[in-house]
């Protein structure tokens, strides 16, 4: 008896269309094999055509390397995400999402937004290019990205190892972004050192605007290293900084930082003025030395 609802027990209530994951080794044809599936009426969406936006893709992955943070690569297959999911809500048919998706649960969160939105199973397709009949050292050669051949043998590896997809293989496989409550991981200001902070500024912090004084922020999300959880931490202030819309005190301290120069948010415009936009200050000043304490904490969704 045929039903009416997807694996997902949702009901289906977009019968037609359909979500395409691609698969493939890089340089193996896969991104040519979705142009021609997207037809006039498809859209395609690749992690690739997100970085190159940004500008030079080789220098992107060179930068990465360098400063061993891949966070970059996080936030452009976030962005990804969010655009394909935008075209699935938007019924656009079909959707294509172009990414190499060699391992199961790499296109999970696409499959899963898709029967959450009452797509039916069968119009979840895979179109596996595997090797497009390529050896390794062609792949490597013709790859328009320059990935270098021991990369393409692990992939073609991992790809063998990993079998067929499915949208029950697909689901069932461990989440490749664990869903975590934890929003941001921060050096807390204690109160009086909160206190210090704006005695220090008083002269300086513009008329009206919002005071904040409340963390240097680590990480997005928990923290990879539980030992430092609830751990004191002094931070020396050494420079102030402030634009149109934010001020901040940037900060010496032992713990590392994801943002490029750790700072603590001290006011903000209250015209459009953000905390995050403390990250956009170009200039800074020296600032007569003062101490700043705070401890480690993993801020929670709803706190």
């Amino acid at each position: 008896m045929k039903t009416n609802k997807n694996s997902l027990n949702i009901s289906i209530t977009r019968p037609n269309q359909v979500l395409i994951v691609m698969r493939g080794i890089p340089g193996s044809g896969k991104s040519t094999r979705a142009k021609k599936l997207a037809d006039s009426t498809g859209v395609i969406h690749s992690t690739d055509d997100v970085i190159e936006a940004q500008g030079n893709y080789n220098q992107f992955f060179k930068d990465m390397i360098e400063a061993k943070d891949f966070t970059p690569l996080s936030r452009a297959h976030s962005t990804n995400l969010k655009n394909l999911f935008k075209s699935l809500k938007d019924g656009i048919s079909p959707v294509i999402l172009d990414n190499t998706n060699i391992k199961q649960n790499e296109s999970k969160a696409a499959v899963k937004f898709a029967l959450e939105l009452g797509l039916d199973d069968n119009n979840i397709k895979f179109e596996d290019i595997g090797t497009g009949g390529l050896s390794a050292q062609e792949l490597a050669d013709r790859n328009t990205h320059g990935v270098p051949l021991d990369k393409i043998e692990s992939m073609i590896a991992s790809h063998s190892g990993q079998g067929p997809l499915s949208v029950k293989s697909v689901m069932s496989a461990k989440d490749m972004y664990p869903q975590s409550d934890v929003l941001y991981s921060a050096v807390v200001l204690e109160k009086a050192s909160q206190n210090v902070l704006f005695q220090n500024l008083e002269k300086m912090i513009p008329e009206g605007w919002v005071r904040i004084g409340h963390h240097m922020t680590i990480c997005m999300g928990p923290l990879k290293d539980k030992t430092i959880l609830g751990t004191e931490q002094y931070m020396v202030v050494n420079k102030v900084g402030i634009s149109d819309m934010a001020m901040a005190v940037a900060v010496q301290t032992d713990i590392e930082t994801k943002n490029e120069i750790s700072h603590v948010t001290v006011a903000i415009n209250p015209d459009g003025g953000k905390p995050v936009m403390s990250n956009d200050i170009t200039k800074w000043q020296d600032v007569r030395m003062f101490i700043l304490l705070g401890k480690v904490t993993e801020i929670k969704k709803g706190s």
